[in-house]
C-alpha cells in the first residue's frame, strides 16, 4: 500500500488473507475505482491464466463468489476448457458485482487515460500528461506463466454454456459501455 494507493482485483472483497498483496482491512481509501474490461477478453484470460494456472486464486474466488463453482453435472458433461470458461464467466459477472459494491466510480480500462484528468481533479492531484505518456501500454506478465497462445471467447460459446448467464453478462457489460 503506497501513498498513491493500490490496485488489485483481490481488493474487491474484504479478506484478511488475500493470496497476494495486502488486505484492504484497516484501510480507508479516498477514492475506489472499479476498472472494467471487455468481458469476452477477461473471461478467456481468466480461464486460461488464473483458473488453469493460478493457484491459490481459484479458491479465493470461490470463497467470495461461491456461484462460480461448477455443479457435479457440469463437471461430468463439460470438457475441461468449457469448464474453465464457464467458471471464468461466472467470475466475471459475480466479481464485478462485488467490486461495484465497494467502488465510487467505474471506468473502462480502454477509457482510463481519458478519465485521468477528471480523476486527478477529484483527488486534488495535478494531472501531468507527459508522465501518462511514459506509462507502457503493453505491461503484462502472462507470458511468464502461460506459454500457449491466448484463448479467445465468442458470445455464441458463452450462450451455449449458459444462456441465462450470457444474458446477465451482456446486460452488465452494456451498463459498463460495452
Amino acid at each position: 500500500m503506497g501513498r498513491d494507493g493500490a490496485a488489485s482485483w483481490f481488493m474487491a472483497v474484504d479478506d484478511a488473507n488475500p493470496p497476494f498483496g495486502p488486505s484492504t482491512r484497516g484501510y480507508q481509501f479516498e477514492l475506489v475505482l472499479h476498472i472494467v474490461r471487455d468481458p469476452l477478453k477477461v473471461i478467456a484470460s481468466v480461464a486460461q491464466f488464473i483458473l488453469q494456472h493460478g493457484e491459490p486464486s481459484p479458491e479465493y474466488i470461490e470463497r467470495h463468489a461461491p456461484a462460480t463453482r461448477l455443479t457435479c453435472e457440469e463437471g461430468r458433461i463439460l470438457e475441461p476448457k468449457q469448464q474453465l470458461m464457464l467458471r471464468a464467466s461466472r467470475y466475471w459477472y459475480y466479481w464485478n458485482r462485488l467490486a461495484e459494491e465497494k467502488a465510487d466510480q467505474t471506468v473502462q480500462l480502454e477509457q482510463l487515460t481519458s478519465a485521468l484528468p477528471g480523476l486527478c481533479c477529484d483527488l486534488g492531484v495535478e494531472y501531468q500528461p507527459e508522465r501518462v505518456e511514459k506509462i507502457p501500454k503493453n505491461t503484462n506478465a502472462r507470458w511468464r506463466y502461460v506459454r500457449e497462445e491466448p484463448w479467445t471467447l465468442e458470445w455464441t460459446v458463452l450462450e451455449a454454456l449458459d444462456p441465462g448467464l450470457s444474458n446477465e453478462i451482456r446486460g452488465l457489460a452494456a451498463s459498463y459501455g460495452y
